[in-house]
């Protein structure tokens, strides 16, 4: 990869922010901000030295999770967070947390940054910065097998139940009906036990977390995926800080050259194993 690097310095690579045509980050996530050029190779380094706290989940798979045989937090986003890490010089530690505790570190400065599959909601960058897209997703509604559930206007006066603090439960309270009885749940887990049992009707979540579930559990799921597309255009995910962070440029940056130099693409070849 430093070879690779290398070679994109010596040619005097250059990246526009803020108001260029990015094809693998479509979402504008600085409505306002001005178009912005730097050089990769006086972003490379920058932040040696620094030690940031990195808010994660431990209950996002594939992106941010706790591998019970590896006895770790992994996943795509921890190993991307790693070679940020590696480009922009700073050490991390994380701290893993259900996503409505992300927001409040973060909002306090108790955390630097999180990355856990974050949705890039209009509600949550007028509280905090993203970067660009690095990865887009939707939502879907999954039943079980044996419901009379086809479609979203067929759940209405269900149980839905939806993991707290996520854009999943932003679309729930948004869009579903009144007579809609929603269920808050700390994890991911819990709600797909729960939709297995019966205890709940549908649930509202990410379609790669969705995939991960179905394949994972292929031989003994009582579940099902409408195929009904939902709120694309807020959830795709972005790395979240505090409003105004003085390095959201670099990580842009450092982002681009991942993504340039095949990193990006062969970490979701990892893992993203289900179909987009």
């Amino acid at each position: 990869m430093k070879k690779i690097l290398a070679s994109l310095m010596m040619v005097g690579l250059i990246f526009c922010l803020g108001g260029c045509n990015v094809p693998w980050m479509k979402q504008k996530t600085e409505k306002t901000k001005a178009a912005k050029v730097i050089q990769a190779d006086k972003v490379e380094g920058t932040m040696k030295g620094m030690k940031l706290k990195v808010g994660v989940s431990n209950d996002m798979a594939p992106f941010s999770y706790y591998d019970s045989e590896q006895k770790k937090i992994t996943g795509f986003d921890i190993d991307l967070l790693d070679k940020l890490s590696e480009y922009l010089g700073f050490e991390y530690e994380l701290y893993p947390m259900n996503m409505k505790k992300l927001e409040q570190k973060i909002k306090n400065k108790e955390l630097d940054l999180a990355i856990a599959g974050i949705s890039i909601t209009d509600e949550r960058q007028r509280e905090f910065s993203f970067t660009d897209t690095y990865y887009e997703t939707y939502l879907q509604i999954v039943v079980r097998k044996d419901s009379q559930i086809t479609d979203r206007k067929e759940i209405t006066e269900k149980k839905v139940g939806v993991v707290e603090g996520t854009s999943s439960a932003q679309y729930a309270e948004d869009y579903l009906s009144e007579d809609n009885k929603i269920t808050y749940y700390k994890n991911i887990t819990k709600v797909w036990n729960d939709l297995e049992k019966g205890t709940i009707d549908a649930t509202i979540y990410d379609t790669t977390g969705i995939q991960n579930y179905m394949q994972e559990h292929a031989d003994n799921t009582n579940l099902s995926v409408l195929n009904e597309q939902l709120n694309s255009e807020e959830s795709n995910y972005g790395i979240m800080f505090v409003k105004g962070y003085k390095y959201l440029d670099q990580f842009n940056v450092a982002l681009q050259v991942l993504n340039n130099d095949g990193t990006y693409q062969k970490f979701k070849e990892q893992w993203i194993k289900t179909k987009e």
